[in-house]
């Protein structure tokens, strides 16, 4: 691994968030940097508000930006153009400096939906369950349309997970909204994925799952993006129901693989960053 030397020349990259010092991302990216032998740098900032953020990022020529809560929203008014994902999602987490134009971009739902097809799951031709309607719900649920996945949102409060479901029916793809308490195991034997986005089942409070055991079935995979603990109670139950599991930590690699190729056009070192992230 070739260690990277910081001077004048360095390339800098970010990623603002608030709270933002626990994240793995500058771990991830400066493995790939050094790695590959590139002079730049990527660092955790915790600007008061991302308009600040993104003058920062502008005055100092900085090249790339991660976004993550609670700016993904927000960011949107501060960049130059914004992908059409980005638009249909409504949130922007990846920021790219192409010469002076800030563009916006998503990769969080092409981070699941590569980690789904690296485990071997059909992603076009199935039908997913989401679960949750927040920003991560939103960004995954409309890659998964995008690449023809049929989509069912499902919450225990539908005045918060309808407006998800309308504004996926936008795309005049299949979507459906149901609540939590209303499945049963004849309806979720339609699924072949089904995808937790809620913070349900993240430390402290690991007990926890948003489904119980008897939705499950097996052969299904059961994907929940909560990276700690290392295994929540809701993919330990549906491993050992026999289904197919992914671990949130994927997502988060894949969708950072994804910001590296934007920034820098190279193809990201996958198991550095990986290894990056275990360690």
């Amino acid at each position: 691994m070739i260690q990277n030397t910081i001077n004048a020349d360095t390339a800098l990259y970010c990623i603002f968030g608030s709270p933002v010092r626990h994240s793995l991302s500058p771990a991830m990216h400066n493995a790939a940097f050094s790695h590959l032998g590139m002079n730049a740098v990527y660092l955790a900032f915790e600007p008061e508000t991302i308009e600040e953020g993104v003058r920062a990022f502008r005055a100092l020529g900085m090249k790339g930006a991660s976004v993550t809560i609670p700016f993904k929203v927000d960011v949107m008014q501060c960049c130059d153009t914004i992908s059409p994902l980005a638009l249909h999602i409504g949130a922007v987490n990846t920021l790219l400096n192409r010469n002076g134009v800030i563009e916006g971009h998503n990769t969080d739902g092409f981070g699941a939906v590569l980690a789904l097809r690296k485990t071997g799951t059909e992603v076009s031709g199935s039908h997913a369950l989401v679960i949750g309607n927040g920003g991560s719900a939103r960004a995954i649920a409309f890659t998964l349309l995008s690449e023809g996945c049929g989509v069912t949102i499902t919450g225990r409060n539908p005045d918060r997970f309808m407006p998800l479901v309308e504004d996926l029916g936008k795309t005049g793809k299949p979507v459906q909204g149901q609540l939590i308490s209303e499945l049963n195991p004849d309806i979720t034997k339609q699924f072949g994925i089904i995808i937790n986005t809620t913070p349900v089942g993240m430390e402290p409070d690991t007990t926890q799952s948003p489904l119980p055991e008897s939705l499950l079935h097996r052969g299904r995979t059961v994907f929940d993006i909560v990276y700690a603990p290392e295994e929540t109670a809701f993919l330990r139950a549906a491993r050992e129901k026999g289904c197919r599991t992914i671990h949130g930590k994927e997502m988060l690699l894949y969708q950072g693989v994804r910001q590296f190729e934007l920034w820098t056009g190279k193809e990201g070192p996958v198991e550095i960053m990986r290894a990056a992230l275990r360690r």
